[in-house]
C-alpha cells in the first residue's frame, strides 16, 4: 500500500474516536499529510463552517482528545445536581 493510503487510514481511525455532539467532517487529506477538518456550526441559523488544519497524526489526536474532554465535561455538568448558576 502506498504512503498516502496508510496516512488516510490512520487519520480516519483517529477521527472515528471523536465522540461529540458537534458535527465534524474530514474535508480533505493532502499529499503532504495535512488533514483539514470542518466543523459544521450554526450560529443564529447561519451556517458558519470552521476549518481546522492538522499537519500530523499527533496534532489530530490532541484535537480529538480535547473535543472529547469538552463533551465529557458538558455531559457531567448537565447530569450533575449542582447547577453552576445557583
Amino acid at each position: 500500500m502506498d504512503h498516502q493510503h496508510n496516512i488516510e487510514i490512520s487519520y480516519r481511525k483517529i477521527f472515528a474516536r471523536l465522540n461529540t455532539r458537534k458535527k465534524f467532517v474530514i474535508k480533505s487529506i493532502e499529499e503532504d499529510n495535512q488533514i483539514t477538518v470542518e466543523q459544521d456550526e450554526e450560529i443564529c441559523g447561519q451556517k458558519e463552517p470552521r476549518l481546522f488544519v492538522f499537519n500530523s497524526e499527533k496534532e489530530l489526536e490532541t484535537f480529538i482528545t480535547q473535543e472529547n474532554q469538552f463533551e465529557r465535561d458538558i455531559s457531567q455538568q448537565l447530569s450533575g445536581n449542582s447547577m453552576p448558576y445557583r
